[in-house]
């Protein structure tokens, strides 16, 4: 594997130790934090020339207006999904956004999203800042590293300007894909554990998919989208409300099961005990009564017949919608399996930190495109990544290089809340489905293949190409799911979990042991956690991962991890059916609507007893199915797929 841009210098790395180790000691670092800053924009601009990094104009001014979070956001045709992800940073709760600056880079889309992004700059009256760049070199590589550069660039200006390097420390740079959308409390979150600690230097926040956009995937669900609706809506007759509309948390303050049809009106109890009486005299394109509610900001909501609630302006929808489907009856027999692979995954994933108690302190995050937060010295450090592979014409790896980079040099990356979760599109796990059906590491690398070799597969945009891939993933039957894509997929989180739990066991602070035996083996192993530990988190396992290599510690914790899931696979499946089973209670779903999904998950397929061929996604490429233009790193056709 080799990167993308200009060679990581060894007097950088040097430096940044530097800056790690005084920072311990108590010593300044600013002047180390601004030569790590100043050696790094020099070599960009080397390499790439002076426009790659040179400072938004008005530097100076957001000096004085105080603004110390730059979040940038890199898109590429994204005009299904791009608004959202504004709207959701737009609409953060709890932070001052008068802090914050969105960076939009473009990547020369095609589809009109940049118009949506200018339109979003023009109306915005709130108090975060929102600049648009476009990048004019092709590939979302390129948009992100151009976004991160100039916000580095700009605070360094900005330090220069008025004499505070604080700033190198203590300033925030993001970065966002334009699919993905964040619970309201996610920027607030991050800026906290910065805050707290200041010897953290990266914050990645805890990520699932789109239950509502995974919905799609199951042949009863019809989507309400706010658009259609506002379309149909009947204006004379909405409803006014005092709950905030902006965001997911409404769904908090108007539980489902306190969501009543009476008749032509929709009875809504608030979680304070107001009761509301929502008219529903419109009707959606699939023959739904629905009818409109307003909050005292003038934002809109849409309630369905079917107790569904469309937020207008925050389609950010969490777990709501997924469990009125689930109670409705929306969820066929036949539809088990695919319920867990694209629905109960995420639940368990995130339930399992948010509810059942397991510590996001011993995870040691990958920095991916998911709003990962550094501080602007430490993003000097290496900067912005891709990996090349041989054999593959165009960058295939990800943002994965810059935790690399971070983690190797010895800087502490955090794992968020997961009751603060970022939401992305489901195109990933669409592609990772096809994956798995046939064999082919084309978006990703191979379910067991090391963790340097999963971050580079052939990774390309593909909105172009995903209502087709969508359609060919929806007509998979339930023992696809069943018996390839829910238990493969499992792996990873289940990988994620144990690998890193191995990891931080063997940490020299003592009190690490006391929170994987508590937070983590108490939890899966209920009854026999002295036993797994014994066996698994022994002093001779601890001293092998101590003496391993950055790189060489993570493939032998995985390898520990498959070899103890393997062993363990039916006990662990029982902890994912008490987690969801967990979930569904405290969510006040009746025990009738999901009983059934919950039996013999203990005697799934035990995917790891079994080896998958290895497939070099080179070869995938050569075959030519699908027509990708490399330039733009973007897939626009599959062949065989109607033009």
């Amino acid at each position: 594997m080799s990167s993308d841009v200009d060679d990581l210098r060894a007097e950088q790395i040097l430096l940044a130790r530097e800056v790690l180790r005084a920072r311990e000691e108590g010593d300044k670092t600013l002047d180390l934090q601004r030569r790590v800053v100043e050696g790094f924009l020099d070599g960009r601009e080397a390499h790439f020339g002076p426009e790659e990094c040179t400072p938004l104009p008005d530097a100076e001014i957001l000096a004085r207006e105080g603004r110390d979070v730059f979040v940038v956001v890199k898109f590429m045709d994204e005009a299904p999904h791009i608004a959202d992800t504004f709207r959701s940073l737009l609409n953060q709760q709890g932070v001052d956004l008068g802090r914050m600056v969105i960076v939009a880079v473009d990547n020369n889309s095609t589809d009109g999203s940049d118009q949506i992004v200018k339109g979003i700059i023009d109306l915005n009256k709130g108090p975060a800042r929102v600049v648009y760049l476009n990048q004019t070199r092709p590939g979302a590589g390129h948009a992100a590293r151009l976004g991160v550069d100039t916000s580095i660039a700009t605070v360094l200006r900005m330090c220069e300007s008025d004499g505070d390097w604080s700033r190198l420390q203590d300033a925030v740079i993001a970065l966002s894909d334009g699919d993905t959308v964040y619970h309201p409390h996610v920027l607030r979150e991050v800026l906290r554990v910065f805050h707290d600690d200041q010897d953290v230097d990266a914050v990645m926040p805890f990520l699932a998919y789109k239950a509502t956009a995974a919905l799609r995937l199951f042949d009863g669900y019809r989507a309400a989208t706010p658009d259609e609706l506002a379309c149909l809506a009947d204006r004379s007759t909405i409803a006014e409300i005092d709950v905030d509309l902006s965001g997911l948390l409404a769904f908090d303050r108007l539980p489902r099961w306190r969501r009543r049809a009476e008749g032509d009106e929709m009875e809504l109890t608030t979680a304070a005990g107001a009761v509301v009486r929502v008219p529903m005299p419109a009707t959606d394109k699939h023959g739904r009564r629905f009818g409109t509610v307003r909050d005292p900001a003038g934002r809109l909501a849409y309630v369905l017949e079917d107790r569904t609630i469309v937020l207008a302006e925050a389609p950010v929808s969490g777990w709501d919608a997924a469990l009125v489907f689930l109670e409705n009856g929306g969820v066929r027999r036949d539809e088990k399996w695919r319920w867990h692979a694209v629905v109960g995954h995420d639940i368990f994933l995130t339930w399992l930190f948010d509810g059942m108690g397991v510590p996001e302190a011993m995870v040691y995050p990958d920095t991916s495109d998911a709003l990962k937060a550094i501080r602007t010295w430490a993003f000097a450090i290496g900067g912005q990544h891709q990996l090349r592979r041989p054999g593959l014409r165009i960058v295939t790896g990800s943002d994965y290089q810059t935790g690399r980079v971070l983690q190797a040099t010895g800087c502490t990356v955090r794992l968020g809340p997961a009751s603060a979760y970022a939401e992305t599109e489901i195109d990933r796990l669409i592609k990772m489905a096809r994956n798995l059906m046939k064999g082919q590491p084309v978006f990703y690398g191979q379910t067991r293949d090391s963790a340097i070799e999963r971050a580079s597969g052939l990774y390309v945009h593909m909105t172009r190409i995903q209502t087709d891939i969508e359609a060919e993933v929806r007509g998979y039957d339930d023992a696809a799911f069943e018996r390839t894509i829910f238990p493969e997929r499992l792996l990873f989180p289940l990988r994620w979990i144990f690998q890193n739990a191995l990891r931080f066991y063997a940490h020299e602070d003592p009190r690490a042991r006391r929170i994987v035996r508590e937070g983590l083996l108490e939890v899966f192993f209920p009854g026999r956690a002295a036993q797994v530990e014994a066996r698994w988190f022994s002093e001779a396992m601890v001293v092998r991962i101590r003496r391993a290599g950055h790189d060489e510690r993570l493939d032998l914790a995985e390898r520990l991890a498959e070899e103890l899931i393997a062993e363990h696979h039916e006990e662990i499946m029982g902890c994912y059916r008490r987690t969801l089973a967990d979930f569904l209670t405290r969510q006040a779903v009746p025990a009738d609507r999901y009983d059934w999904l919950l039996e013999g998950l203990e005697r799934t397929r035990n995917a790891l007893r079994e080896r998958l061929p290895a497939v070099d996604p080179a070869v995938v490429w050569g075959e030519g199915e699908f027509v990708i233009d490399v330039e733009r790193g973007q897939a626009v056709h599959v062949r065989g797929q109607a033009e």
